[in-house]
């Protein structure tokens, strides 16, 4: 029997599994939450030229510090126009914001500044060298990195990789995902359950966790506890997809019928058991550059293993550098007694509480089949192996559920 690892071991197993799928370039547009294959270098300098910061008068300092009134040039220069002519001594050019200023030009005086008389300018007040005046190059040179490879792009990152002309943008392609839920006693969530039957929840669960990442999996038909159901599920698996999920059937029964079954197809066991509570029988395997991640069968054990295990294996196979969920540091509402020395992950409520931070507090649930207590929960609270009780007060890290 494969030996019990720890979650930080499983994970980093789990990362070094997977390989990130190949690169394909896309409209910028289409690239929000997308990960980026290849750093992104702007191929400018920003501002590209120096620019105004406002509607103004471009002027040198000097003729406003002797008193004198500059004249006026013809016409003004907007934003998309050329700077025209260098500015001469004794003269003002009316510009409009984000219109390339003169050359020669040491200041904008802002429009409400200034009164317009016989086609001379009087400033109401003296400006200082490079007032709203943005220089070029100020923000960044051209050649400049914007964006690193391994970045999930947010938009703010897409503004930065339109600047740059990153369009199209190299990201990596999504995960090809398959889900399998298995168990003789499952039925569809349209069908009414008989004696001894229970709808399917995990199936629609893990194919909309997947889906909050972005990645669109296959749901396979539920799959019985039978040695020939079990044997072609594995048989098939990777004609279609990158990583198979499945629920149930992992653990010590007659009935768990997956490890044996991936073993025989062909499958190199990574782990199979892991020091986690809820979801200990949790399993991950490999064939070629196929992953199986075996989740158990109670929803909460199959929920969490995802977040721990499922939701790293989605961003991994992206090229993701910060894989997996997020995690919040909060202060414990009231106790928490905590069984067993495996590290631990219970239902919780984390709420923001004014200048003292946020505070989070335990859900009461009966068990790993509670799935009306996860499903109000917003995170998990580790509790690190060994740690015993956790006081109300004591820092904790939880982990943010996919909503």
């Amino acid at each position: 029997m494969a030996p019990v690892i720890s979650v930080d071991e499983a994970r980093d197993i789990l990362r070094r599994a997977c390989a990130p799928a190949d690169a394909e370039c896309i409209p910028v547009t289409e690239a929000l939450h997308r990960v980026l294959a290849r750093d992104v270098r702007s191929d400018v300098a920003w501002p590209p030229f120096d620019t105004s910061a406002m509607d103004g008068y471009a002027v040198r300092i000097a003729d406003l510090s002797s008193g004198e009134a500059p004249e006026e040039r013809a016409g003004l220069v907007a934003a998309g126009d050329r700077p025209g002519e260098r500015l001469s001594p004794g003269e003002a050019v009316r510009v409009m914001t984000g219109a390339p200023i003169p050359e020669g030009t040491e200041a904008i005086v802002p429009v409400e500044d200034v009164r317009r008389e016989n086609g001379r300018i009087f400033a109401r007040i003296t400006p200082r060298a490079g007032d709203h005046i943005r220089r070029r190059a100020e923000i960044l040179p051209a050649g400049a990195t914007l964006l690193t490879r391994g970045t999930r792009l947010s938009p703010s990152d897409l503004a930065l990789a339109a600047l740059a002309g990153a369009d199209p943008i190299e990201v990596h392609r999504r995960a090809r995902v398959a889900i399998a839920v298995t168990g003789s006693e499952l039925v569809a969530a349209s069908a009414r359950p008989g004696p001894g039957q229970l709808r399917d929840s995990n199936g629609p669960m893990l194919a909309a966790l997947c889906a909050a990442r972005g990645v669109s999996a296959s749901l396979r038909v539920a799959v019985e506890d039978e040695d020939g159901a079990v044997r072609r599920l594995f048989a098939e698996a990777g004609e279609d997809e990158d990583l198979l999920i499945t629920s149930g059937g992992v653990s010590a029964g007659d009935l768990d019928l997956l490890p044996q079954e991936a073993r025989r197809s062909g499958f190199e066991m990574l782990f199979h058991r892991v020091a986690v509570r809820p979801g200990k029988p949790v399993a991950l395997g490999r064939r070629g550059r196929t992953l199986w991640l075996g989740l158990p069968g109670n929803p909460v054990s199959a929920s969490v293993c995802f977040h721990l295990f499922g939701r790293h294996a989605l961003d991994c196979l992206e090229g993701d550098a910060h894989p997996g969920p997020p995690v919040r540091r909060a202060r414990m509402a009231r106790d928490l007694a905590v069984r067993g020395e495996r590290e631990t992950y219970r239902d919780a409520i984390l709420e923001e509480d004014g200048d003292e931070g946020p505070r989070v507090s335990p859900s009461e649930s009966r068990g790993s089949h509670d799935l009306l207590a996860h499903a109000r929960a917003n995170v998990l609270i580790r509790v690190p192996a060994g740690a015993g009780n956790l006081r109300a007060g004591s820092p904790v890290d939880c982990v943010v559920l996919e909503r």
